[in-house]
């Protein structure tokens, strides 16, 4: 089942920067920036001031190569690649909308990506402006908004995903990430799918692709759980396809059956070697840790297919960084959640940008006493959060102090804090040494309903009436 809904206003990247543009929210700069720390640096002050998107003219040692990053670090852009209004809770609406009803993908004979083909030894993967990004990263880091595709050797489903690749030599790449188990609830990654096929002694074909639409690329940085029903292909191409109102159109790679997406700006292909590891990193990351794999797998690029003067995206990597974690995240998480439990009544999960599986916030319609730990105990058998909190279905979750609010309200110390049970260690590869926070994890019940407390009402402007007030807002000639 598809859900009908307008076309986004883009076609690619291309298209997402100039509709950007006549919104004044880009900005070129024309200074030469060098690639090793000062690109990064800029990226990161900007983001600190929630600038606008960037586009660097004239990358130091790669001449008419322009590079652009934070295409997607404010909500007014975001806004912008969904085609709703700047705001959260719209966003999120679209979110899981496109989660759970996604548009299976097509394919097509040839795309922009096939401009110019390139392979055997006039493979050079130094073409592409590739910043050391962090002052103390191992070296230049090609694949940070680009997207890993890998086929699954046991049902054949096409996954992308965002993994570290940090460049060798001219032809070889490393590569760490992707390893989720095939028990987890978004299936296994590219990395499940490399150890598969190493086990039978087969190198993996892999594609990584480089300035996507931006909404594929929001998903395959996104915990899109495996299809269910009538659906095959990519998961997450389809969910970009369900967030777009239009099919992902993919083309066939050079050397391999992989499909990647026909507008891509550069497509990287070659295949895992198997057996194979080398020492990837350190790369600085969203825990606001340095990570580094001492064992990572080896890529050996056999291809490089790519638009005519391709323009070229990535992030950096720190706490706030060019990614909107919590929209998609969120989304993602309150769809896997109902679905799993059947409890129609949860209306909203968030999670606050506080770092990699640190806190869920929930807010439900509270049936009975015991509702708020069933609904813990359901994300903990789903996925190892760290602090969950749950609150009643008038609280806004975006709202940090009003959560605070009802935590200082509603919560005993002894009676509604609530202790997990100790998670296995997140699958690693050997070698990998990323940070891990502590498995153990806690709820706190925040909500008022069938607490010992006789609570008054809340004094707060009910939903409908601010819903119906927010679809007047801009008669009303409000900022």
């Amino acid at each position: 089942m598809t859900l009908e809904r307008e076309r986004v206003a883009y076609t690619d990247m291309r298209d997402f920067i100039r509709l950007l543009e006549e919104k004044g929210l880009v900005q070129h700069v024309t200074a030469e920036v060098d690639p090793v720390f000062e690109l990064g640096a800029v990226a990161a002050r900007s983001l600190e001031r929630q600038g606008p998107a960037i586009i660097f003219d004239n990358v130091k040692g790669y001449p008419d190569k322009p590079m652009v990053v934070n295409l997607l670090s404010t909500i007014e852009q975001v806004a912008l690649a969904f085609g709703t209004e700047p705001d959260e809770a719209k966003i999120h609406e679209r979110v899981v909308g496109g989660m759970d009803h996604r548009m299976p993908s097509v394919q097509v004979d040839s795309g922009p990506c096939k401009d110019v083909i390139v392979t055997g030894d006039d493979v050079n993967l130094d073409f592409i402006p590739t910043p050391v990004w962090h002052e103390h990263d191992g070296g230049q880091y090609l694949a940070t908004t680009a997207g890993v595709v890998t086929r699954d050797p046991i049902t054949g489903i096409l996954n992308i995903g965002l993994y570290r690749a940090m460049i060798k030599d001219k032809q070889t790449l490393s590569l760490s990430g992707g390893v989720r188990g095939r028990d987890s609830s978004t299936g296994p990654g590219g990395g499940d799918h490399i150890l598969d096929n190493e086990a039978q002694g087969r190198p993996t074909p892999i594609a990584i692709v480089m300035g996507t639409d931006p909404l594929v690329t929001l998903a395959a940085g996104s915990p899109v759980r495996p299809n269910t029903g009538e659906l095959e292909g990519s998961m997450e191409y389809e969910a970009a396809g369900g967030w777009r109102g239009e099919a992902t159109k993919l083309v066939k790679c050079e050397t391999s059956d992989l499909l990647v997406p026909a507008d891509s700006e550069v497509v990287i292909e070659g295949e895992v070697v198997p057996n194979e590891r080398t020492e990837e990193g350190p790369h600085g990351e969203s825990t606001g840790f340095y990570g580094q794999n001492l064992a990572a797998f080896v890529i050996k690029v056999k291809a490089i297919t790519h638009r005519k003067d391709p323009l070229t995206y990535g992030l950096i990597c720190q706490r706030v960084e060019d990614y909107p974690r919590q929209l998609l995240r969120s989304g993602s998480m309150q769809s896997r959640l109902i679905e799993r439990t059947g409890k129609t009544n949860i209306r909203e999960v968030y999670f606050p940008e506080v770092g990699r599986r640190g806190m869920l916030i929930v807010s439900a319609d509270i049936q009975h006493k015991e509702e708020p730990r069933e609904i813990m105990e359901a994300i903990w058998d789903a996925e190892a959060w760290r602090w969950i909190i749950v609150v009643d279905d008038d609280c806004n979750v975006r709202d940090w102090e009003e959560v605070m609010w009802r935590v200082v309200s509603a919560a005993e110390p002894d009676d509604h804090v609530i202790f997990g049970r100790e998670f296995e260690p997140t699958p690693r590869l050997r070698g990998e040494v990323d940070f891990t926070p502590p498995r153990r994890g806690m709820g706190i019940d925040a909500t008022m309903k069938f607490k010992d407390n006789d609570f008054p009402p809340v004094n707060k402007v009910s939903r409908h009436i601010m819903e119906g007030v927010a679809a007047r807002w801009n008669e009303f000639g409000l900022p």
